[in-house]
């Protein structure tokens, strides 16, 4: 299973990702391909629109802490969290979001 936590105080400032989904065998896990796929341009947006650096993308981890939160930063964030539901809509037993 995928556990997604977002953590917001007065903005989104953190997004940690970890597990591995299970839903196919490695390398052939399209859900686990669905969320690395948002979390990592996620990741770059971040970067290069925002100057965010605290980032650590790995295999089955990623975490994202933002020094800078701003209203530009909870757009791209919300973005991503929208995307991310939207795939744990289709795959329940996959991903699990919790908001923070």
């Amino acid at each position: 299973m995928i556990q997604i936590t977002a953590k917001r105080n007065q903005h989104i400032d953190e997004l940690e990702v970890k597990g591995h989904a299970g839903s196919d065998e490695y390398g052939r896990d399209l859900v686990c391909a669905i969320v690395s796929g948002i979390v990592t341009g996620l990741a770059n947006a971040l970067y290069e629109m925002a100057h965010e650096e605290d980032i650590i993308l790995d295999e089955g981890y990623a975490h994202i802490k933002l020094h800078h939160p701003s209203s530009a930063t909870d757009i791209i964030m919300n973005t991503a969290i929208i995307q991310l539901k939207t795939a744990q809509e289709v795959n329940k037993d996959y991903i699990r979001i919790m908001e923070v």
